[in-house]
């Protein structure tokens, strides 16, 4: 059975390459980038080795800890895509008994398994400061990659009948990207206040001693002890280790028996209501239809409405990140350079435009089917996405010139973010045509497969940033010089307004010539099972 499930697992992948050739290069990529956290990894453990043997020790306990947190908490937002899900094998004549140990050896065999088995092999580098540590931090490693795997069957077993409901799927993928989008945020602060405390020094040792009685840490534990010469916590470490591996084996176990015999379905978000006033507001045409469309999904679109928080939220954090690291030291705090901030926003609308096709995935057959203008879905695409965008990038730029003090400076961080944003716009509904890039199927997890956009949306970001840079470019050089010289600003709004209406214009209409041509290649690109 371990056999038949790993070789399951991957040949679902091999199947998945082979019918996808963009996602081989997505996987080099990411192959690569997790090569890279490796190589820095060990160029880190190696210092610490050589520079302050104890630090690394203690180091490798919060680490480690950090890893099967990691596991538990991700499994949260990946356990939607899994292939190997109890429900699938629901109608077979097997048991979790016989399920379970395949199930969990698949799990290490993954992509995310294996670069956890190198990591953990990396950090014996580490655990060589003491001859005793180094031989149970190997021989521990099945233990430990055993606690990553059960703990994340475990915490997606207990939650699975709770995220099985849409409104609460789409509540915790948004606070999840509120969280994730917040990171940097967030790190600053505890970077400052560990700056702040009498004594960071004994920070670290006191948390690495914590962590190790923990069942996060306590596999990591029973080395670091044993580095210390300290036998009887080396013990109990262990016990505390071997208890929550049985534990969650024996719990992984029977959420598996109770999902087999009654499988979890998933619910749906309830009752579709009416457009009411969208309807009416919007032209009675293709472009009004798609339009309208485009606003609900921005509304009700898990995948979607991710977008339009992001569209507040990243001005927002870059503002945050300006007046932690300037108030209080004398140096930049929130100047009138503030008032471009939200410019960066074009960053996110030109993708979000790129992707739209993507978004609606094999549901686009409908267009094609009811012989849709190429046209008149790009210029529906923009005209929905823009009564949202519009209105929002107005919001975000007078309240950074409030911000920076300089209400003078309104029109000209205006020209700067509809400038560059309204570029973005049109080349990424242009772009959109012949690289449609990926995105995860609806009701699917918007972390899963496809959720950066694939290999196609880097080269897509690649297009777009230059060409927008160049035809947002005097907009955004002339919303410079009104720092200087505020009149200005309003030439800068006049040139972003014209350039971006041309942008927008030329993007309708060649995305749609080239739809036009390439509907059936894009509508395979696209599919679900592409």
């Amino acid at each position: 059975m371990v056999a038949l499930l790993v070789g399951l697992r991957w040949r679902q992948l091999g199947h998945q390459l082979g019918r996808n050739p963009w996602m081989i290069v997505s996987l080099i990529i990411s192959g690569m980038i997790a090569l890279g956290l490796l190589a820095a990894l060990a160029a880190g453990l190696v210092a610490l080795r050589i520079a302050a043997p104890d630090a690394a020790v203690r180091t490798l306990v919060v680490v480690g800890s950090g890893i099967v947190l990691v596991w538990w908490i991700g499994s949260i937002v990946v356990s939607v895509d899994d292939s190997l899900a109890p429900e699938r094998f629901a109608l077979l004549p097997v048991t979790a008994r016989s399920l379970l140990p395949g199930l969990v050896v698949a799990g290490a065999t993954t992509i995310g398994g294996i670069g956890t088995t190198v990591a953990l092999l990396l950090m014996l580098v580490g655990w060589s400061v003491s001859p005793l540590a180094l031989v149970a931090a190997v021989v521990l490693i099945p233990l430990a990659l055993a606690t990553c795997v059960l703990g994340a069957r475990v915490v997606s077993g207990v939650l699975a009948g709770w995220l099985a409901g849409r409104r609460t799927r789409d509540l915790v993928i948004t606070l999840g990207v509120l969280l994730v989008a917040c990171s940097g945020l967030l790190i600053n602060v505890l970077v400052r206040a560990f700056a702040r405390l009498s004594d960071p020094s004994a920070v670290l040792p006191a948390i690495a001693d914590a962590t190790g009685w923990t069942p996060l840490g306590a596999v990591f534990g029973v080395s670091a002890a044993l580095a210390q010469g300290d036998l009887l916590a080396a013990g109990l470490r262990l016990l505390i280790a071997l208890a929550t591996a049985a534990a969650l084996w024996f719990a992984a176990r029977g959420l598996l028996a109770a999902r087999l015999v009654a499988p979890i379905q998933s619910r749906s978000g309830g009752r579709v209501r009416s457009g009411g006033l969208l309807d009416r507001v919007l032209p009675a045409s293709p472009v009004g239809a798609i339009a309208a469309r485009t606003l609900r999904y921005a509304t009700r679109d898990p995948r979607q409405v991710i977008n339009t928080v992001m569209m507040v939220l990243l001005p927002a954090l870059l503002i945050g990140m300006t007046l932690m690291n300037g108030r209080g030291e004398g140096s930049f705090a929130l100047g009138p350079a503030a008032i471009l901030i939200p410019a960066i926003n074009a960053l996110l609308i030109g993708t979000i435009l790129q992707l739209g096709i993507a978004y609606d995935n094999d549901a686009i057959a409908l267009h094609i089917h009811s012989g849709v203008p190429g046209r008149a879905d790009r210029a529906g695409r923009l005209l929905g996405f823009g009564i949202i965008a519009v209105p929002v990038t107005i919001v975000l730029c007078v309240a950074a010139s409030m911000l920076a003090g300089r209400m003078d400076l309104i029109p000209a961080s205006l020209g700067a973010a509809l400038g560059l944003g309204t570029a973005a716009a049109g080349l990424g509904v242009w772009v959109g045509a012949f690289l449609p890039g990926r995105a995860p199927a609806p009701e699917a997890n918007p972390f899963g497969r496809g959720s950066s956009g694939g290999v196609q949306s880097m080269v897509a970001m690649m297009i777009i940033t230059p060409l927008s840079l160049a035809i947002g470019g005097p907009a955004f050089g002339l919303a410079i010089a009104a720092i200087w010289t505020p009149w200005l600003g309003w030439l800068s709004l006049a040139f972003g307004l014209v350039c971006g209406s041309l942008a927008m214009w030329g993007g309708a209409v060649l995305g749609g010539r080239i739809l036009e041509r390439r509907w059936p290649e894009v509508l395979a690109e696209v599919a679900s099972e592409a």
